[in-house]
């Protein structure tokens, strides 16, 4: 028997104990499915299962919410949990396009393979300064699969596409801290540590808890709401919040995962037209051709997850794997579907199940599904940012990466343009503020300049555009890393003032690369405009 054929039949086996029954909203009961073969689904949706050892709570829901749109928790302060899984995006990336590619099994970009992931860190070294990473350069790399959605994966006993976050929740050490229905806090403690998705090489857990136990609590976003700004209140730091969750202000990676999974407990999308009877009729005719075609083999709607959790396969092209059947509630909400991110439409995944002979429909019925799929599953809380699925506002979401560089860059050797890299915050107090420099020329001289005032346009210097005006605070000289011209990267570090007075005030920079191959000896990158901010 291939390995395939074998996960698909033990998927089979399981499924007849694909639910863990629950009275009332919530529930803390144990599985009546045998220890050895774990259900697929828990809980009875609309009512989640709780781990026991991990009682929700109003004020822990708060702090995993906090922690859940909280960028400090990445390395660079760029990244949330919730960069990657907005509510109001179906649960998913809002920012998912076809630019957004990593490299699949043959390892090369724009090839028919490559996976349509979410945008994650710019690359770093062990220590935190830029780096050049052979298939993103300097660019922000991007994960190798579509993001799952959050919204009502506490339905599912395992997490990530592949499962491999099971329902037993480990310490580092490999005790057990939860025995079961912790797959949320199994795969809460992965992308905090991903070199790719939120962090740099080597990072750990003391390091990340050290930073969080002197961060100010959600200091990068705006729009709270009213009740996460009462739970935060003055606390200039997570220590008070944790002691008033777990009774001491100590911060632990076991803590953290629960926080954040409680709060993923509470995203339950129950309020849509097939659950309040009010799919119009054209939805309802979707209904019953989805029924009809068997869709429901999969995407079960008995339990009303529409995914009975099984790994399947599709047979994608140039992707043949087995994957988690997702959820389908609020996929009309998403930007890109399947585990790849290959399919940009709900209408082009309809035409894949056709050509597989799996979809045959009638006259008019494509569009009836597509409406069903898009409309009909949809909770409008979500697409409306309404409690339970009302957020703050992310710092990326209002300063998007490159969105603060201005000016003209210059060429080098190569054909290679020195780059800015300026997306750090500029908030008043960051410990570990940082401008970088990348594909430049390797293993010579750099310049980093800042001024106050920019340059009047058209401004030059040896010919090359200047997009400052002296005098210049600053002119830090650095030697470039990396031999390679085009791999060169430097980068600068500070520690920010703390001084109010100075909310508003802006600077501006701009690298110069000694580089034989430019027309004036010398390359520039664009230049990058800083407005310092106080921390929320």
């Amino acid at each position: 028997m291939s390995h395939h054929a074998f996960v698909f039949g033990l998927a089979t086996l399981v499924l007849a104990a694909n639910a863990v029954h629950s009275q009332g909203r919530v529930a803390q009961q144990g599985s009546n499915a045998p220890a050895s073969v774990p259900p697929l689904v828990i809980g009875q949706f609309p009512n989640v299962v709780v781990p026991p050892g991990n009682p929700m709570t109003p004020e822990k829901i708060l702090l995993g919410k906090a922690l859940f749109f909280e960028e400090q928790l990445s390395s660079d302060d760029t990244v949330a949990c919730a960069t990657c899984h907005l509510p109001d995006a179906g649960g998913g990336d809002p920012r998912a396009g076809v630019s957004v590619r990593a490299p699949g099994n043959d390892g090369v970009l724009r090839t028919p393979d490559d996976e349509f992931g979410s945008f994650g860190v710019v690359p770093q070294d062990r220590s935190g300064n830029f780096d050049d990473e052979p298939n993103f350069g300097v660019g922000r790399q991007v994960t190798g699969r579509n993001s799952p959605t959050v919204i009502a994966a506490a339905f599912f006993n395992t997490q990530f596409w592949d499962a491999r976050a099971g329902p037993v929740f480990e310490d580092l050490a490999g005790n057990v801290v939860l025995p079961e229905f912790a797959s949320l806090e199994t795969q809460a403690v992965a992308p905090p540590l991903s070199p790719v998705e939120m962090s740099h090489p080597q990072r750990d857990w003391d390091e990340i808890t050290t930073k969080l136990s002197r961060a100010r609590p959600l200091a990068l976003a705006t729009d709270l709401g009213v009740a996460l700004e009462q739970f935060i209140g003055d606390a200039a730091t997570y220590g008070p919040l944790f002691e008033r969750v777990f009774g001491d202000g100590t911060i632990t990676r076991e803590r953290i995962a629960m926080a954040i999974a409680t709060y993923e407990r509470t995203l339950i999308p129950d309020q849509s037209p097939f659950d309040l009877g009010t799919l119009t009729p054209q939805q309802q005719t979707g209904l019953d051709v989805f029924l009809r075609s068997r869709c429901d083999a999969c995407h079960d709607t008995s339990n009303g997850l529409f995914s009975n959790g099984s790994l399947q396969s599709i047979n994608l092209p140039d992707h043949q794997r087995f994957v988690k059947v997702p959820t389908l509630r609020n996929v009309g909400l998403r930007r890109r579907f399947m585990s790849s991110g290959q399919f940009p439409s709900i209408v082009i995944v309809l035409q894949h199940y056709q050509q597989l002979g799996r979809f045959v429909p009638g006259p008019g019925e494509v569009g009836a599904v597509r409406d069903f799929l898009e409309n009909g599953l949809t909770d409008p809380r979500v697409a409306a940012r309404q409690p339970p699925f009302d957020r703050p506002t992310l710092r990326s979401e209002l300063a998007p990466s490159g969105s603060n560089l201005f000016g003209t860059a210059t060429r080098g050797s190569g054909q290679f343009t020195p780059l800015m890299l300026a997306d750090s915050p500029p908030y008043l107090g960051n410990p570990a503020f940082k401008i970088g420099l990348g594909e430049a020329r390797g293993l010579t001289k750099a310049t980093l300049l800042c001024s106050t005032r920019k340059a009047d346009p058209g401004t030059t210097f040896l010919g090359i555009p200047l997009a400052l005006d002296p005098p210049f605070a600053l002119a830090k000289p650095f030697i470039v890393g990396r031999a390679l011209p085009g791999q060169g990267v430097a980068t600068f570090r500070m520690s920010l003032p703390v001084s109010t007075a100075m909310v508003g005030q802006k600077f501006y920079a701009q690298w110069f690369v000694r580089d034989p191959g430019a027309a004036a000896g010398v390359s520039a990158s664009r230049a990058a405009e800083f407005e310092l901010f106080a921390p929320r």
